[in-house]
């Protein structure tokens, strides 16, 4: 059985998909298997990984979920490795990353997941952030320690407290060891976005995490991805995920406080983006909500402007844009 199984869900990635197996494929460790598991693509995919002559390469193709936790969780019960890497079917494997990442995991028996450093690139594939993680001050900030040369064991309840403040791993620098699965279950099929914060924490709740700074994959930044969309579109995706989360952190109040703040902040952008529309019963009940979450004289002046007519608020707008109020 190999070593090592990257599995990359897949949803119309004809674009880009040949590249990224190609950087796997590169790697100088090559005990390994990918799994790619179709969720239902109407373009060419299926043809680009077939063309590969590569018997490490296991294709399968499912009826479309619309969510990429479904093909992940297939993957996982097709996989064979003692380590499962998470890949996406855009981004770019950088050379050295899959013997470093084994190597600092066998130094470290106690680590239950891995997560690399990583750089942005567009859609081109031009370098737009050379290293994504290094203004996360919520990583910075977590007591770690040294394993080896080059990596920092994050003790579990260390970990899942920073991840109540924020997200600081991302998806395609994750490595996780194939019986945590059997610990934590799969990824959560119902949430729309953020399966993947969502299982760091149920890891978190339970292992250590180990860090590895280096930049070991390019994430590739795309219009079309769910990021990008408008935050009244994602927020309720958004809000009922970090509702869940709570489950790992009913005996941490402090956690469960940062919880809050992030979902009254999703409120308040939510609403924003409604008041900046004009659309103020909308706006008028997310600004409500983000108040409960999180008190806050910002929160509470928005609400009562929301409060007003459209006509009257684009008036205050034209009369600050000209100065005339402040």
């Amino acid at each position: 059985m190999p070593k090592a199984s990257i599995i990359i869900p897949a949803y119309n990635a004809e674009q880009y998909i040949g590249q990224t197996l190609r950087s796997i494929l590169g790697q100088s460790f090559e005990d390994f298997e990918v799994i790619v598991v179709d969720d239902g693509s109407t373009d060419q995919t299926a043809r680009v990984v077939n063309e590969f002559n590569d018997a490490r390469i296991r294709y399968f193709h499912q009826a479309n979920s619309g969510r990429p936790a479904a093909p992940r969780n297939r993957a996982i019960r097709e996989c064979l490795g003692e380590l499962v890497f998470i890949f996406d079917s855009d981004d770019i494997m950088l050379p050295g990353k899959l013997a470093t990442t084994i190597k600092c995991m066998d130094q470290a028996p106690e680590a239950g997941l891995a997560f690399t450093g990583f750089a942005c690139i567009d859609e081109q594939g031009s370098v737009i952030n050379p290293s994504f993680l290094a203004a996360y001050s919520t990583l910075a900030g977590l007591e770690k320690e040294p394993v080896g040369n080059n990596a920092f064991l994050i003790r579990a309840r260390t970990a899942l407290r920073g991840l109540a403040a924020s997200n600081y791993l991302g998806t395609s620098g994750v490595a996780i060891r194939r019986h945590v699965f059997d610990v934590v279950g799969g990824f959560d099929e119902d949430v729309r976005n953020s399966d993947d914060f969502l299982m760091w924490q149920a890891i978190a709740s339970r292992f250590n995490l180990l860090y590895i700074p280096e930049i070991y994959h390019q994430y590739r930044v795309r219009s079309g991805s769910i990021s990008l969309r408008s935050i009244e579109d994602r927020a309720p995706g958004l809000i009922a995920c970090i509702e869940k989360m709570k489950q790992y952190h009913l005996d941490d109040p402090t956690a469960l406080k940062l919880l809050d703040k992030r979902i009254g902040r999703y409120h308040f952008e939510s609403g924003y983006s409604y008041f900046s529309q004009y659309r103020m019963n909308e706006a008028r009940k997310a600004f409500l909500r983000a108040l409960l979450k999180q008190p806050s004289r910002k929160n509470l002046f928005y609400l009562i402007v929301s409060t007003l007519p459209a006509r009257v608020v684009s008036q205050l707008k034209q009369l600050k844009a000209t100065g005339s109020i402040t």
